[in-house]
Protein backbone atom coordinates (compact mmCIF):
# COMPACT_ATOMS: atom_id res chain seq x y z
CA UNK A 1 0.00 0.00 0.00
CA UNK A 2 1.35 3.57 -0.95
CA UNK A 3 1.85 5.76 1.84
CA UNK A 4 1.62 9.72 1.78
CA UNK A 5 3.71 10.85 4.92
CA UNK A 6 7.04 9.05 3.41
CA UNK A 7 9.41 9.16 0.67
CA UNK A 8 12.15 6.88 -0.97
CA UNK A 9 15.04 7.06 -2.53
CA UNK A 10 15.78 4.22 -5.18
CA UNK A 11 19.25 3.20 -6.60
CA UNK A 12 20.13 0.38 -8.88
CA UNK A 13 23.36 -1.59 -8.38
CA UNK A 14 24.69 -4.03 -9.76
CA UNK A 15 28.25 -6.05 -9.37
CA UNK A 16 30.79 -7.12 -6.23
CA UNK A 17 32.17 -3.88 -5.71
CA UNK A 18 29.42 -2.31 -2.91
CA UNK A 19 31.31 0.26 -1.68
CA UNK A 20 30.09 2.75 -3.98
CA UNK A 21 25.99 2.49 -2.88
CA UNK A 22 27.58 2.17 0.71
CA UNK A 23 28.83 5.58 0.43
CA UNK A 24 25.25 6.49 -0.63
CA UNK A 25 23.46 4.85 2.01
CA UNK A 26 25.64 6.27 4.55
CA UNK A 27 24.82 9.90 3.43
CA UNK A 28 20.72 9.35 3.18
CA UNK A 29 20.94 8.10 7.06
CA UNK A 30 23.11 10.62 7.80
CA UNK A 31 21.37 13.59 6.22
CA UNK A 32 17.80 12.11 6.73
CA UNK A 33 17.96 9.28 9.64
CA UNK A 34 15.32 6.41 9.53
CA UNK A 35 12.60 8.32 8.31
CA UNK A 36 12.97 7.71 4.83
CA UNK A 37 12.98 4.51 3.03
CA UNK A 38 15.78 3.45 0.64
CA UNK A 39 15.40 0.64 -1.98
CA UNK A 40 18.22 -1.29 -3.76
CA UNK A 41 17.10 -2.43 -7.29
CA UNK A 42 19.46 -5.68 -8.13
CA UNK A 43 19.87 -9.35 -9.50
CA UNK A 44 20.26 -12.29 -7.41
CA UNK A 45 24.08 -11.72 -7.53
CA UNK A 46 25.05 -8.16 -5.88
CA UNK A 47 25.54 -8.49 -2.30
CA UNK A 48 23.00 -6.53 0.18
CA UNK A 49 24.07 -3.20 1.00
CA UNK A 50 24.00 -2.13 4.48
CA UNK A 51 21.43 0.22 5.53
CA UNK A 52 18.75 -0.25 3.17
CA UNK A 53 14.95 -0.53 4.07
CA UNK A 54 14.62 -3.43 1.61
CA UNK A 55 16.24 -4.94 -1.83
CA UNK A 56 14.09 -5.93 -4.57
CA UNK A 57 15.91 -8.57 -6.77
CA UNK A 58 14.88 -9.30 -10.67
CA UNK A 59 16.40 -12.03 -13.44
CA UNK A 60 18.04 -8.26 -15.19
CA UNK A 61 19.66 -8.18 -18.98
CA UNK A 62 23.72 -8.43 -19.04
CA UNK A 63 23.43 -4.96 -20.64
CA UNK A 64 23.75 -2.52 -17.85
CA UNK A 65 21.45 -0.07 -19.87
CA UNK A 66 18.62 -2.07 -20.77
CA UNK A 67 19.17 -3.46 -16.61
CA UNK A 68 18.67 -0.26 -14.99
CA UNK A 69 15.62 0.47 -17.15
CA UNK A 70 14.18 -2.97 -16.49
CA UNK A 71 14.41 -3.12 -12.78
CA UNK A 72 12.99 1.02 -12.86
CA UNK A 73 10.11 -0.71 -14.11
CA UNK A 74 9.75 -3.59 -12.12
CA UNK A 75 9.85 -1.25 -9.08
CA UNK A 76 6.06 -0.44 -7.67
CA UNK A 77 6.08 2.29 -5.71
CA UNK A 78 5.37 2.45 -1.90
CA UNK A 79 5.27 6.25 -0.81
CA UNK A 80 3.83 9.39 -2.73
CA UNK A 81 7.01 10.50 -3.43
CA UNK A 82 9.83 8.51 -4.99
CA UNK A 83 13.84 9.65 -6.12
CA UNK A 84 15.50 7.21 -8.69
CA UNK A 85 19.10 8.24 -8.62
CA UNK A 86 22.64 7.51 -9.84
CA UNK A 87 24.67 5.30 -6.81
CA UNK A 88 28.10 7.20 -6.97
CA UNK A 89 26.56 10.27 -5.26
CA UNK A 90 25.92 11.23 -2.13
CA UNK A 91 22.56 13.23 0.15
CA UNK A 92 23.70 16.58 1.63
CA UNK A 93 20.30 18.02 2.52
CA UNK A 94 16.43 16.37 2.80
CA UNK A 95 14.31 15.42 -0.28
CA UNK A 96 11.66 17.79 -1.42
CA UNK A 97 9.96 18.02 -4.23
CA UNK A 98 7.97 21.56 -5.69
CA UNK A 99 4.16 22.07 -4.95
CA UNK A 100 2.87 20.93 -8.56
CA UNK A 101 0.77 19.01 -9.67
CA UNK A 102 2.81 16.89 -12.13
CA UNK A 103 3.94 13.54 -11.99
CA UNK A 104 7.04 13.35 -13.31
CA UNK A 105 10.18 15.23 -12.53
CA UNK A 106 13.79 15.58 -14.92
CA UNK A 107 16.68 17.31 -14.59
CA UNK A 108 17.45 18.84 -17.94
CA UNK A 109 21.27 19.18 -19.11
CA UNK A 110 22.35 23.06 -18.49
CA UNK A 111 26.09 22.26 -20.10
CA UNK A 112 26.14 21.60 -24.06
CA UNK A 113 29.18 19.92 -25.85
CA UNK A 114 30.29 18.24 -29.12
CA UNK A 115 29.48 14.88 -28.44
CA UNK A 116 32.28 12.04 -29.68
CA UNK A 117 30.68 9.18 -32.26
CA UNK A 118 33.30 6.91 -31.96
CA UNK A 119 33.28 6.59 -28.15
CA UNK A 120 33.80 4.40 -26.13
CA UNK A 121 32.48 2.59 -29.61
CA UNK A 122 31.12 4.04 -32.82
CA UNK A 123 27.11 6.21 -33.00
CA UNK A 124 26.29 7.16 -36.67
CA UNK A 125 23.63 9.09 -34.76
CA UNK A 126 25.78 11.03 -32.68
CA UNK A 127 27.84 12.69 -35.91
CA UNK A 128 27.67 16.06 -35.96
CA UNK A 129 25.69 16.56 -32.91
CA UNK A 130 25.94 17.93 -29.49
CA UNK A 131 24.95 16.26 -26.22
CA UNK A 132 21.68 18.22 -25.87
CA UNK A 133 20.69 17.47 -29.68
CA UNK A 134 20.52 13.55 -28.58
CA UNK A 135 20.41 13.36 -24.61
CA UNK A 136 19.19 16.33 -23.48
CA UNK A 137 17.94 15.69 -19.59
CA UNK A 138 19.89 13.35 -17.31
CA UNK A 139 19.36 10.24 -15.92
CA UNK A 140 21.06 10.73 -12.51
CA UNK A 141 17.98 11.88 -10.68
CA UNK A 142 14.39 11.39 -12.08
CA UNK A 143 11.40 12.12 -9.21
CA UNK A 144 7.81 11.01 -9.46
CA UNK A 145 4.73 11.09 -7.80
CA UNK A 146 2.11 8.28 -7.18
CA UNK A 147 2.85 4.74 -9.15
CA UNK A 148 4.77 6.01 -12.42
CA UNK A 149 5.65 2.96 -13.83
CA UNK A 150 4.29 3.09 -16.92
CA UNK A 151 7.10 5.91 -17.62
CA UNK A 152 9.42 3.42 -16.87
CA UNK A 153 8.31 0.63 -18.78
CA UNK A 154 8.02 3.26 -22.06
CA UNK A 155 11.61 3.70 -21.82
CA UNK A 156 12.48 0.06 -21.16
CA UNK A 157 10.59 -0.76 -24.49
CA UNK A 158 12.08 1.99 -26.23
CA UNK A 159 16.00 0.88 -25.61
CA UNK A 160 14.94 -2.53 -25.95
CA UNK A 161 14.42 -1.32 -29.58
CA UNK A 162 17.62 0.59 -30.52
CA UNK A 163 20.43 -0.61 -32.19
CA UNK A 164 22.73 -2.79 -29.28
CA UNK A 165 25.36 -0.23 -29.01
CA UNK A 166 22.52 1.54 -26.76
CA UNK A 167 22.05 -1.26 -24.62
CA UNK A 168 25.70 -1.34 -22.97
CA UNK A 169 26.09 2.82 -23.32
CA UNK A 170 23.62 6.08 -23.35
CA UNK A 171 20.46 4.13 -24.07
CA UNK A 172 18.66 5.29 -20.70
CA UNK A 173 19.44 9.02 -21.55
CA UNK A 174 18.73 8.32 -25.27
CA UNK A 175 15.49 6.29 -24.77
CA UNK A 176 14.32 9.72 -22.76
CA UNK A 177 14.78 12.03 -25.33
CA UNK A 178 12.37 9.51 -27.62
CA UNK A 179 10.17 9.42 -25.42
CA UNK A 180 9.41 13.33 -24.92
CA UNK A 181 9.97 14.24 -27.99
CA UNK A 182 7.03 11.78 -29.42
CA UNK A 183 5.01 10.77 -26.61
CA UNK A 184 5.28 12.44 -22.94
CA UNK A 185 5.48 16.39 -22.45
CA UNK A 186 4.12 16.54 -19.02
CA UNK A 187 6.97 16.94 -16.57
CA UNK A 188 8.48 19.45 -14.25
CA UNK A 189 12.34 20.32 -14.79
CA UNK A 190 14.70 20.34 -11.76
CA UNK A 191 16.89 22.78 -10.70
CA UNK A 192 20.74 20.77 -11.34
CA UNK A 193 21.99 23.47 -8.96
CA UNK A 194 19.49 21.95 -6.18
CA UNK A 195 18.51 18.50 -7.42
CA UNK A 196 21.82 16.93 -9.19
CA UNK A 197 25.19 18.74 -8.81
CA UNK A 198 27.41 17.53 -10.79
CA UNK A 199 31.35 17.10 -9.96
CA UNK A 200 34.40 16.12 -12.18
CA UNK A 201 36.67 16.67 -8.96
CA UNK A 202 37.40 16.59 -5.42
CA UNK A 203 34.37 18.33 -3.07
CA UNK A 204 36.18 20.89 -0.92
CA UNK A 205 34.62 22.15 2.54
CA UNK A 206 34.43 25.65 0.86
CA UNK A 207 32.04 24.39 -1.96
CA UNK A 208 29.96 22.12 -0.01
CA UNK A 209 29.50 24.83 2.86
CA UNK A 210 28.07 26.72 0.01
CA UNK A 211 26.16 24.13 -1.67
CA UNK A 212 24.78 23.44 1.64
CA UNK A 213 23.54 26.61 2.42
CA UNK A 214 22.08 27.16 -0.46
CA UNK A 215 19.77 24.31 -0.24
CA UNK A 216 21.34 21.75 -2.91
CA UNK A 217 20.22 17.73 -2.15
CA UNK A 218 22.44 16.14 -3.87
CA UNK A 219 25.94 15.39 -5.25
CA UNK A 220 26.51 12.86 -8.15
CA UNK A 221 30.35 12.56 -9.10
CA UNK A 222 31.70 11.65 -12.48
CA UNK A 223 34.89 10.75 -14.53
CA UNK A 224 37.78 8.23 -13.97
CA UNK A 225 38.48 9.28 -10.32
CA UNK A 226 34.79 9.33 -9.15
CA UNK A 227 34.92 6.82 -6.82
CA UNK A 228 37.90 8.28 -4.86
CA UNK A 229 36.02 11.54 -5.22
CA UNK A 230 32.88 10.07 -3.68
CA UNK A 231 34.72 8.45 -0.57
CA UNK A 232 36.92 11.48 0.22
CA UNK A 233 33.06 13.48 -0.43
CA UNK A 234 31.31 10.97 1.89
CA UNK A 235 34.44 11.75 4.74
CA UNK A 236 34.18 15.83 4.34
CA UNK A 237 30.45 15.75 4.31
CA UNK A 238 30.37 13.42 8.13
CA UNK A 239 32.99 16.25 8.98
CA UNK A 240 30.91 19.18 7.89
CA UNK A 241 27.45 16.93 9.54
CA UNK A 242 28.77 16.93 13.02
CA UNK A 243 30.20 20.55 13.02
CA UNK A 244 26.42 22.43 12.23
CA UNK A 245 24.52 19.78 14.29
Amino acid sequence: MMTENQDTIVFFWIGEEIETPRYLVKSIRLTMGDGIKIVQLTNHKTKDVEGVSSIQRYNLSKQIMVARLEAYSNYIPETENTYFCDADSIFINKVSLPNSSYKIYLCPREINFNISHTFPEFYEEFVGKTAMDVMPYLFGMIATKGNQQSFFKSLYNICLKLPERFHRWYGDQYSLKSLIDNDFHQFEKLRLDKYLVILKEPLTIKYLEKIHKEGSIFITFKGPNSKVFLKNALLLYEFYYKKIN
